[in-house]
């Protein structure tokens, strides 16, 4: 008998973990659907890395395309799970209000990945219908004391979601993908704006920041490369760096040449308003930087082992971290190797759970 999994992915972050897990279980016997929506580089990362997904539904911006979107995605994933009825083990995704409806409805078990309690409208609306939390002990317990039910079951573990696709994905880290772009390693730095159209951030998009930053950083004969969110971001800021994207010395990579992973890998440094690509860095000694408004729980347990991430919102701090970073690249790599082998990652506690569930 098939024991069918589903994953149902919102951002390419969680595309990644759902791509790595998905290998990970088929190799113990689990066959994963996985699926995602029309945002950001998704379809880019599906096609270039040969990820097999379906893409249904899209991103929305304002409160009423967001119901109007989610319930027609609910919709369609139910037509596709029909065709595995009595199959299917459990459901698992970030907080997902489109997963977490659909699966409870099917009677069947839903198992969430967290990292980001501060995120508050998805744990409201999914937490509640879940059986499970897998979550880093980075992240204290009280952290999710205002979503859960008596019924919910935490399970912390010792590692960070990212090392995902770092340990169980390593081709989306190819060289290749950097390469493609007439990049050199260590020759450029990877910006990534804020998520300001999430429903939890309240802080706005701060283009100033990000064109004085991308000058400073130009002035030390570093490259940019800019992976915009949104579209309009994209037009915004490549309107205003326009002269140095035709100097070349900034770069906005279409959407099947973004590929993250690969990118943060051989970079000097990634400058993120998020949390995500910064963590990735500093898994792979690469200098994470992170200019989010709060001081996120992982990022701090990253920093306090040693890892290359750190906190700064000044721009000539930036940059002054960074010319230091530059005289001992190599140092910062191994510490962070011998770091890193001792944590897990998040599928090897699924596995777990669905091994328990069964």
């Amino acid at each position: 008998m098939r024991r069918v999994i589903w994953f149902d992915a919102l951002t390419s972050k969680q595309l990644l973990i759902g791509a790595s897990l998905k290998r990970y279980l088929a190799e113990r016997g689990y066959e994963t659907i996985l699926t995602a929506r029309e945002y950001d580089v998704i379809r880019g990362i599906v096609e270039k890395l040969g990820i097999d997904a379906i893409i249904f539904g899209k991103y929305a911006e304002n409160l009423y395309e967001k119901i109007i979107s989610e319930s027609e995605r609910m919709i369609h994933a139910v037509e596709i799970l029909s065709r595995y009825r009595g199959e299917l083990i459990a459901g698992v995704s970030y907080p997902n209000p489109v997963e977490a409806r659909v699966v409870y409805g099917v009677g069947k078990p839903y198992i969430v990945l967290s990292d980001s309690p501060h995120a508050k409208h998805p744990h409201r609306l999914a937490l509640p219908l879940a059986r499970y939390l897998v979550y880093s002990k980075c992240i204290p317990e009280s952290a999710w004391r205002e979503y859960t039910l008596p019924s919910l079951i935490l399970v912390a573990y010792d590692g960070f979601d990212e090392l995902a696709w770092i340990k169980d994905f390593p081709e989306a880290s190819s060289r290749k993908y950097v390469e493609e772009l007439g990049l050199d390693e260590y020759s450029y730095v990877v910006l990534r704006p804020e998520e300001h159209k999430a429903s939890y951030y309240e802080w706005g998009f701060n283009r100033e920041f990000w064109f004085r930053l991308s000058q400073k950083l130009i002035e030390r004969k570093l490259r940019v490369v800019v992976l915009p969110r949104y579209s309009d971001q994209k037009t915004i800021l490549s309107n205003d760096l326009r002269d140095f994207i035709e100097r070349k010395m900034v770069i906005f990579p279409e959407q099947s040449y973004a590929i993250g992973p690969a990118l943060v890998k051989y970079s000097l440094a990634v400058i993120t308003g998020g949390g995500t690509m910064a963590r990735e860095a500093a898994l792979q000694g690469v200098l994470g930087i992170t200019t989010f408004p709060t001081p996120l729980y992982v990022d701090k347990c990253a920093e306090e082992l040693g890892l290359p991430l750190y906190y700064i919102r000044d721009i000539n701090d930036i940059c002054e971290l960074i010319d230091v970073y530059m005289k001992d690249i190599d140092r910062y790599r191994e510490k962070t190797q011998f770091i890193v082998s001792r944590k897990k990652s998040p599928n090897e506690v699924i596995y777990d759970l669905l091994r328990d569930l069964e």
